[in-house]
């Protein structure tokens, strides 16, 4: 552990990068007090906080101006990495999208299924129309989609960063098994929750968006802390100086990470940047 002294502050980790959702806000989709000034309290010690989420960049700026951030965004679980601008506009520091010509083969074939199909290209989300799913995570992102003719932007070169699947678990499972068996497609699919499968280019993560924000801020991974509850955090969780997860992490990621505060209705994310971040006790 790497101990960095910034003005009267001791920060055990110099960079945060944490997942939002089942992490950062509570089960219903609210940033707590005691939780946003953990956040306000570690970033005034001198530390770098970044969100990072499968969540579009707008649907993240929201929260980032309300926590006063102005660092890079990894959204869509890092294919896509934002700037918030001074005039509260997004610039596009880098994007890794699907690779050309296989997303309206990818696309026909889950269509098969009864599953809400959900197209992130750039700072767009896109559906073909919506549905109780994407009402719902409508509601919980403060980001509407828009409604287009999918098929036919994708057979005209539309670049795909992210597919969201939302469906219930088994009709999920046979969608991971379709990704899986065409490993042409150079695509990973991973579950952020039991009902929603997000699939981006392979060498996308939120693990290599850490890699790039050590490098850009020049902190050692050693110096870089990672907070997340799902499947597709794992990575990250592994690579950081120290991944802490919390007691309503799925039970794959309890199975590996060890170091386990109180859940995300219990302040958890606070109890970790307050004790492993800063050693506050």
């Amino acid at each position: 552990m790497q101990r960095h002294r910034e003005g009267d502050f001791f920060l055990h980790y110099r960079l945060i990068l944490s997942d939002i959702d089942g992490t950062l806000l509570n089960s219903k989709h609210e940033l707590t007090v005691g939780v946003k000034q953990a956040i306000q309290h570690y970033v005034a010690a001198g530390g770098t906080f970044v969100l990072a989420s499968a969540r579009p960049p707008l649907a993240m700026t929201a929260l980032a101006q309300q926590m006063g951030l102005a660092v890079p965004l990894v959204s869509l679980n890092g294919a896509v990495i934002a700037q918030p601008t001074d005039d509260k506009k997004l610039k596009v520091l880098a994007t890794t999208p699907w690779p050309a010509g296989i997303a309206a083969e990818v696309y026909t074939a889950l269509s098969s299924l009864t599953l809400s199909l959900n197209v992130f290209s750039d700072t767009h989300w896109y559906v073909a129309d919506t549905s109780q799913w994407t009402r719902q995570e409508a509601a919980i992102t403060g980001f509407a989609p828009e409604t287009v003719p999918i098929e036919t932007g994708l057979a005209n070169g539309l670049p795909v960063h992210k597919l969201l699947c939302m469906g219930e678990p088994d009709v999920i499972d046979r969608a991971e098994q379709i990704v899986l068996a065409h490993p042409e497609w150079q695509l990973v699919a991973s579950r952020s929750k039991a009902t929603y499968l997000e699939i981006v280019r392979q060498g996308v993560s939120k693990e290599a968006a850490l890699k790039t924000l050590s490098h850009l801020f020049d902190i050692p991974m050693a110096a870089t802390m990672a907070l997340g509850d799902g499947e597709n955090d794992l990575p990250m969780l592994q690579a950081a100086g120290l991944g802490v997860t919390l007691e309503n992490a799925l039970p794959q990621v309890l199975d590996v990470i060890k170091t386990v505060v109180p859940d995300n209705d219990h302040d958890g994310a606070a109890v970790a940047i307050k004790q492993y971040a800063m050693g506050e006790g």
